[in-house]
């Protein structure tokens, strides 16, 4: 492997630490905001924030000022503005990191969807229903 391919790669990771940090931070807060543990959590995504805050500035602006913002509000103990940035910072780096090699069908979006009424028998496969 090549210099720029380790650097790639220790970046991507970078970013998937982050990524994982915001899915698991987020919900904590939630649950127990100004705990022990959220406070630590909340340094460690502040550590991995600025390792990755190179890249994010460049790839990901917006996910890096929401984040942040999201450990400005979490200093301040406003735990639900800071889970609000957290989702959407994660939301954002989902997006970036997505592993999506399946080309998409463009017809897909007008094919006739399966409908389920309550008390209904089920309608064949390919077969549209009454819209209501």
């Amino acid at each position: 492997m090549n210099t720029s391919e380790q650097a790639s790669g220790g970046e991507l990771r970078v970013l998937y630490q982050l990524h994982t940090e915001l899915t698991i931070l987020t919900p904590a807060l939630t649950v127990a905001p100004g705990t022990p543990e959220t406070a630590t959590m909340t340094a460690a995504l502040r550590e991995t924030a600025a390792a990755a805050a190179e890249l994010l500035a460049a790839a990901e602006p917006d996910a890096l000022d929401h984040i942040r913002r999201a450990l400005a509000y979490a200093a301040a103990h406003d735990f639900a503005a800071a889970c609000s940035d957290l989702a959407y910072a994660q939301h954002r780096l989902s997006v970036l990191l997505r592993r999506d090699d399946r080309p998409r069908r463009v017809e897909a979006a007008r094919e006739p969807t399966l409908r389920w009424r309550i008390g209904a028998a089920p309608v064949a496969p390919g077969r549209e229903l009454d819209r209501p």
